[in-house]
């Protein structure tokens, strides 16, 4: 069987060369049902979000990092007003964040948020907003994004919550996050 150059052992090349390797950020307005399959049914709650029993919203762009064309790493963003203390606050909100299990610890992942933060800063926002795990914020932190510390209400189907997820920042521009509370008038992303 010959596998694709991308997804051969190191050691199966004459001499230990590997071979070239085409890598691609692609942005799309949504992504296949192959796609979604193949970043996302690969584990079971690969988030760890699942006891949460949450409803997500949808994003409205999607960027993938490709390696030979095959999706391997994934950022997917939305436009989104929230309000702090009151007061509207225009986000980007950052979610979906996955990595394909052979590809991850490669620097995909933050290579792709990068250009998403890149992207963000060009959208006329006043941060990128994204929710998270505790032991994801090492990862977003090492980034810029800052740990919000005021409580977070998200909707649901029965009404609003307080969110059992964290959340972070990264403001763009000189903006500076406001202290408040905040709602999300929205489900998470």
């Amino acid at each position: 069987m010959v596998q694709p150059a991308s997804q051969a052992a190191p050691d199966s090349f004459p001499c230990g060369q590997l071979p070239r390797v085409t890598k691609t950020i692609r942005q799309t307005d949504s992504l296949s049902e192959a796609e979604t399959q193949q970043l996302y049914g690969w584990g079971d709650d690969i988030f760890g979000a699942d006891a949460f029993n949450l409803r997500w919203r949808p994003k409205d762009l999607h960027f993938l990092l490709e390696i030979d064309g095959i999706p391997v790493s994934h950022v997917g963003i939305l436009k989104h007003d929230v309000l702090v203390a009151g007061e509207p606050v225009k986000v980007g909100g950052v979610g979906g964040v996955v990595t394909l299990p052979p590809w991850q610890r490669h620097g995909y992942a933050r290579e792709l948020m990068q250009h998403t933060v890149d992207f963000l800063s060009r959208w006329e926002i006043d941060a990128g907003f994204l929710f998270c795990m505790p032991w994801r914020v090492a990862f977003y932190e090492s980034q810029g994004w800052q740990v919000v510390h005021q409580p977070v209400t998200v909707e649901q189907p029965n009404g609003e919550i307080l969110s059992p997820l964290g959340v972070m920042v990264i403001p763009t521009g000189k903006f500076v996050w406001p202290e408040g509370e905040i709602h999300l008038n929205s489900y998470p992303w």
